[in-house]
């Protein structure tokens, strides 16, 4: 076997040794720590010659596994698994994109075009998807004339609640324009104390409250809500009705006291024939009901617009779910497309490898080279060489193998995974 072996390593082979081609089994047989021995013996234990000797062991093996059609195929078997393995991932990824690309992509886009053209149908056309038509136009409107409404019984209840309350009456102001509408109540109000100016500015939230709760109460359903709503137009109509009564009264007792005659003691019934009372109660509690009924198409106005606007609002966050669908889309197609050409690089690589039969089986390889390592080492040893010599015989070989060898181990074991 020996023999055999010499007529592969050496570049001279005896005639009989070349009368066949040996078999890879032939190769794996052979007593590498032996040849070791002999090798650094024939080579004085130079490191030119174990270059030499590994590079013939290694050409070697490879020229004989490509001569032994069996173990090339079994040497080659994992790598035509693991081709066919890539480019049948290769195929189901290539049928992902093109339904990404074809079916889904489209798909989605088509949903977000039809969501855009519901969106701008909606501003065209809302009573069509809330069943009633909405009024921008009468919205501001509304507002505008709300707003000035607001600012006039603001006005006038603080005013008149001060001319009630507060007021001392002069001969000079006994003109129902001058009784109520006082242009320095507030001042006249902080003058006399921090508690007057607050009853003052307040009073007004009471009539305002009172329309709001009127408000409330007609949104609620059912026969209920009338007899409260009854109540509280009551409430605010005998509040003006005590307002326009303490008002009157002082002008009524300032006239009597300037005056010549007897006048009988002011009374509920010459309020109610009074011009002037009825002329305070229509200056406010009327224009309060205007702004009751102003207020309510407002916010039934703002009710519509608000839930367009939600509707809306629902459309557009489908629209944006519907672009974070694509957005994962591209994710998933630049992901495919990466994984792809990583799998023709290997692909390639492993036409390559198996097109040209530069197969080796790295584990014997390694298994042979380190054994005849072991045996020049043990060469070495014996003639006491030193340990600088052995340490560099031991990298050469580890080297030659980490660059030879083991990228082949690396990717048969990827291969077989």
């Amino acid at each position: 076997m020996v023999k055999l072996f010499k007529g592969i390593f050496d570049s001279a082979a005896p005639a009989e040794v070349l009368e066949r081609t040996p078999s890879y089994q032939d190769f794996v047989l052979i007593d590498w720590y032996d040849e070791g021995k002999a090798k650094a013996q024939n080579h004085g234990a130079s490191e030119t010659g174990l270059k030499t000797c590994i590079g013939k062991i290694y050409h070697n093996h490879k020229e004989i596994l490509r001569q032994d059609e069996i173990e090339q195929e079994k040497a080659k078997q994992p790598f035509r698994v693991k081709l066919r393995e890539y480019m049948m991932k290769n195929e189901v990824y290539h049928n992902r994109l093109e339904k990404i690309k074809h079916v889904e992509v489209p798909k989605i886009e088509e949903k977000i075009e039809a969501l855009q053209e519901e969106i701008r149908e909606m501003k065209r056309n809302p009573q069509d998807f809330i069943g009633d038509k909405v009024g921008k136009a009468g919205f501001v409107i509304g507002t505008i004339i709300l707003t000035f409404l607001t600012v006039y019984l603001f006005i006038f209840y603080s005013s008149a609640s001060f001319s009630a309350f507060f007021k001392e009456f002069t001969v000079g102001e006994l003109g129902v324009a001058n009784s109520i509408f006082d242009a320095q109540a507030l001042s006249k109000a902080y003058k006399d104390g921090f508690t007057e100016l607050v009853l003052i500015l307040t009073i007004p939230f009471v009539f305002l409250g009172l329309g709001y709760l009127i408000h409330k109460f007609q949104e609620v359903k059912g026969w209920g809500k009338y007899p409260k709503i009854v109540m509280l137009i009551a409430v605010t109509f005998i509040f003006d009705a005590i307002l326009a009564y303490e008002i009157t009264e002082k002008i009524y007792n300032i006239k009597a006291e300037n005056s010549f005659d007897d006048i009988p003691p002011y009374t509920v019934a010459m309020a109610f024939q009074s011009v002037n009372f009825w002329l305070i109660i229509f200056a406010g509690f009327v224009v309060y009901l205007v702004w009751g009924l102003v207020f309510d198409f407002v916010m039934e106005a703002y009710g519509k617009l608000d839930q367009l606007s939600v509707i809306v609002k629902a459309k557009k966050e489908e629209i944006a779910k519907k672009e974070e669908q694509l957005h994962k889309l591209d994710e998933e197609t630049d992901k495919l497309n990466n994984i792809i050409g990583s799998n023709n690089t290997e692909i390639e690589k492993l036409k390559t490898i198996l097109d040209h039969s530069d197969i080796i089986k790295p584990k014997e390889l390694e298994h042979s080279l380190m054994r005849f390592l072991d045996g020049w080492l043990e060469f070495l040893n014996f003639n006491s060489r030193d340990e600088t010599a052995r340490q560099n015989a031991h990298n050469l070989v580890v080297e030659f193998i980490q660059m030879n060898v083991k990228p082949m181990e690396a990717l048969a074991q990827d291969n077989e995974k």
